[in-house]
């Protein structure tokens, strides 16, 4: 016999509800295929499945000894989907991946060791993070830094975002220090402008020990790229208030850029990356949610390690806060 699978799923669901049209919903196609693919089932096997003239279809007893193999029939071809859709989240899968674009240091090393263990694991990197692109299923898995409104993702840490004020070392010699923030009213200062884009409105407050400021703006020049704040930074143009510290750790080891306000900082965010509940459920995409949190983690980990021994014990805990 050359009978198609569709034809037997069509039977199974015929004969536990009786409809044409019911069967052609379920099946997401229309009432005349189902009805064309089931009079042609009949046809193959010479028999009378249903009877067409009661209202739901009445299955013939034919149809009542055949109903368990062809349920069985319908169930193998289901598992045997659900082997292969697992073999292509484990062997080749894309996954959309959403970083901001100052994960490019990093990024790169972290691809190659979970492609070393998953070769055929292919990615769509996309720059930067934007949640309401996100929200709407443009990407698989994203990097997310403090509170987001996301109730049907799950979410696993990656370490602390410490964030650093700066200058460059050639701007505070030419400037003066800057300890506090009544001194930044004499400056050109740079925000970034993560989670929004296209804001202007300052998203954050500076913290010493228990005080907490609103971030003066008058004078504000916002990026949205944290890359772009801290090359503007190291040209002399002016001062960063928020700079990521793996972002600008190497310079701060080299002595291009110092810390500046003396303790006073946007306090630090917990980090995560974050994944559709549905998207959880796969294998491969758990797999490297579970790998990508760690290799973060550690990066983040490592900075503060090195941190560390270029600034003050007192001021490091601190910024650390």
């Amino acid at each position: 016999m050359n009978d198609d699978i569709l034809s037997w799923e069509i039977f199974v669901l015929v004969y536990s509800n009786g409809s044409i049209a019911e069967t052609a919903e379920k099946l997401s196609i229309d009432a005349p295929t189902v009805s064309k693919k089931l009079k042609g089932l009949e046809k193959r096997l010479g028999v009378t499945l249903f009877d067409r003239n009661q209202r739901p279809f009445s299955p013939m007893p034919v149809a009542s000894e055949l109903v368990h193999y062809a349920t069985e029939l319908v169930r193998t071809k289901e598992r045997i989907a659900s082997v292969l859709a697992n073999r292509v989240y484990d062997e080749g899968q894309i996954i959309r991946l959403m970083v901001g674009n100052s994960q490019g240091k990093y990024l790169p090393n972290i691809l190659k060791k979970f492609r070393a263990i998953h070769p055929q694991t292919r990615f769509n990197v996309i720059s930067p993070v934007d949640l309401n692109e996100f929200k709407q299923r443009q990407a698989d898995v994203s990097i997310v830094s403090g509170l987001a409104s996301l109730p049907d993702y799950v979410f696993r840490s990656r370490g602390k975002m410490v964030f650093i004020p700066v200058a460059s070392k050639k701007y505070v010699e030419e400037n003066g220090k800057i300890n506090s923030p009544q001194d930044l009213q004499n400056h050109i200062t740079f925000g970034n402008l993560y989670p929004k884009r296209y804001s202007f409105t300052v998203n954050f407050v500076l913290k010493k020990k228990g005080m907490v400021l609103n971030v003066p703006h008058d004078s504000f020049i916002r990026w949205s790229s944290v890359e772009m704040a801290k090359e503007a930074v190291l040209q002399g143009m002016g001062i960063a208030l928020s700079l990521p510290l793996f972002c600008c750790i190497d310079e701060l080891e080299a002595g291009r850029l110092v810390p500046i306000l003396n303790g006073w900082h946007r306090p630090s965010q917990q980090n995560y990356v974050a994944v559709h509940k549905d998207d959880w459920k796969k294998p491969l995409v758990r797999t490297f949610v579970e790998f990508f949190a760690l290799e973060l983690g550690a990066v983040e980990k490592s900075c503060e390690l090195r941190l560390q021994k270029v600034i003050p014990k007192p001021y490091f805990e601190e910024l650390l806060s």
